[in-house]
């Protein structure tokens, strides 16, 4: 719980800085990719819903605008960031939306609080992804959803390499999963996997030594895996892919076998 807790200080020290800094939310900010995440939301009707690690409310924004009759929460370890966007909802007069911090390892719901839960660029810091699932199963009604949004690690990088370079900015990163591994934590945790669109990420790591270094002792068939590349002394990873993945609730039939739930 210790090492745990001071991975949560970690990314929170952060987060606070860098979630108030437009450079870095340009850089995580693609409205192709928001457009593929409301796709695959479209059809469906949603009472609660919970973003998680909501950051600059990318996700929690365009959510309430769609959803006018849905409750929205959004949360975040990140006090600054949760600070300003209130105040956004309040200029706006946004009534379905409310942000609040928690402490990065216990969601401060109840119980079947909620019909869909959504996560973006979030799941890779979570101390214990296992104990987080577990929640989001607990916090779901019955066939409640989660649309989970994450960088993926290639399945040929066996020795991690790409979370070698994402540790070097100490923003709490724990570790990037695989398909493989994604898929079998949330079936073990109760969840049918429903559908997936697959999109590529981009992005530079800042002019550091440390950034270099880790280059450096990378082999060229293991940069090759995400296409890695030093421009100017500026790294960059060109390919990594991006699981956008619809995960559903089972549900026990009195017999104790699994079906899939229908409204």
């Amino acid at each position: 719980m210790v090492k745990e807790l001071e991975k949560v200080e970690q990314a929170k020290k952060s987060f606070n800085h860098m979630l108030d800094n437009k450079k870095y939310a340009n850089i995580i900010r693609d409205d192709k990719h928001l457009s593929v995440l409301m796709q695959l939301l479209e059809g469906g009707e949603y009472s609660n819903i919970l973003d998680i690690g909501t950051g600059t409310g990318y996700l929690a924004f365009p959510l309430a605008e769609q959803y006018i009759t849905s409750r929205i929460y959004g949360i975040d370890i990140a006090e600054t960031i949760i600070d300003h966007n209130n105040e956004t909802v309040k200029e706006k007069g946004i009534t379905n939306l409310t942000f609040q911090t928690f402490d990065g390892l216990k969601y401060p719901f109840s119980e079947k609080s909620f019909d869909l839960i959504v996560t973006r660029y979030a799941f890779h810091h979570f101390p214990d992804v296992a104990d987080a699932v577990s929640q989001m199963g607990k916090l779901l009604v019955k066939g409640g959803k989660v649309l989970l949004s994450d960088p993926m690690r290639n399945e040929s990088d066996t020795k991690g390499i790409i979370d070698e370079y994402m540790r070097v900015k100490k923003d709490g990163h724990i570790q990037f999963y695989s398909a493989d591994e994604i898929d079998k934590l949330f079936s073990d945790h109760g969840f049918i996997k429903k559908e997936q669109v697959l999109t590529d990420m981009t992005f530079p790591f800042a002019p550091m030594p440390e950034y270099l270094e880790v280059y450096n002792r990378t082999s060229e068939e293991d940069r090759l895996m995400y296409n890695i590349e030093n421009e100017n002394d500026i790294i960059w990873v060109k390919h990594i892919n991006v699981g956008n993945t619809i995960f559903e609730k089972k549900v026990i039939s009195r017999n104790g076998a699994d079906k899939d739930y229908r409204k």
